[in-house]
């Protein structure tokens, strides 16, 4: 495909795929990730020929291969993260997680953080930058701590992170009693759930949970005593009712007034 478009020039390529369904932005940043350039450049040289690597680029995210995995980053709360094939990736609703975190680490001045769960790190190592609080986190995924890594290193606070591979809180179990908040973004999609094509190509793992999507919860809560801590997760927007009836924690709608936080605080009794 990509040679009956080659010798065409970058005007005419961005024509074609904008024809083929794809938003010119996504296609001016690849061309541009291609060049070396920055958009601007892109848009201000289109009589320059498109070279051949971005449109195998654009071929590739026409198939409903992720943007952010072709480009190796994302950005979440105003920064850039690395991210790729293997891990999941940020959504603007996880903001909102971090944002409810904040706001609960500050006021009550909470020093230790466990987050399960760990994807790209971004949620983590935004606590880490905003709060300086130090977080503990896990993920069963060699590829998910290695990019955790990378990204604590990115903005400046590996030392405020400590990641370790395993399930749920186990890696930490010897230290659960000094934890004061639990956050997860977990699995909770209902398995079988039609999702847009892009999921199809992060790992199931991150996103599906059984036949109502409640699987990590259930587990979590069973295993788990949060005497005198904060648990705060990323629910489905149809989870709310459920999950208040398995937990008796107060759902938080998003920005878009959809359910989609679980927020557990059972800090004030050891205040």
């Amino acid at each position: 495909m990509e040679d009956k478009f080659s010798s065409k020039t970058i005007s005419e390529i961005l024509q074609i795929y904008k024809n083929r369904g794809l938003p010119k932005r996504e296609a001016l940043i690849l061309i541009a990730l291609v060049l070396g350039k920055s958009r601007e450049y892109v848009l201000s040289h289109q009589e320059l020929e498109c070279p051949n690597d971005a449109i195998e680029l654009l071929e590739k995210r026409l198939t409903g291969y992720p943007l952010q995995y072709i480009v190796g980053n994302v950005e979440f709360y105003g920064r850039q993260f690395i991210v790729q094939e293997g891990v999941l990736i940020p959504r603007w609703e996880t903001e909102g997680l971090v944002e409810l975190a904040i706001e609960y680490i500050k006021n009550y001045n909470i020093k230790k953080v466990a987050e399960i769960g760990l994807g790209s790190g971004v949620i983590s190592v935004t606590l880490a930058i905003e709060t300086g609080a130090f977080v503990f986190g896990t993920d069963i995924s060699p590829k998910a701590l290695e990019v955790s890594y990378e990204n604590a290193k990115r903005h400046g606070v590996e030392h405020l992170v400590s990641f370790r591979l395993g399930n749920y809180l186990e890696p930490f179990e010897d230290i659960l009693d000094n934890i004061e908040m639990v956050i997860s973004n977990p699995p909770y999609v209902k398995q079988g759930f039609c999702v847009q094509r892009e999921l199809l190509y992060e790992p199931p793992e991150s996103l599906f949970a059984g036949e109502d999507g409640l699987i990590f919860y259930r587990e979590f809560f069973n295993r788990y005593n949060i005497k005198g801590k904060i648990v705060i997760m990323e629910i489905g927007e149809d989870q709310g009712e459920s999950l208040h009836k398995i937990t008796g924690g107060e759902i938080v709608k998003d920005i878009a007034g959809k359910d989609r936080y679980l927020v557990i605080n059972d800090k004030y009794r050891s205040q």
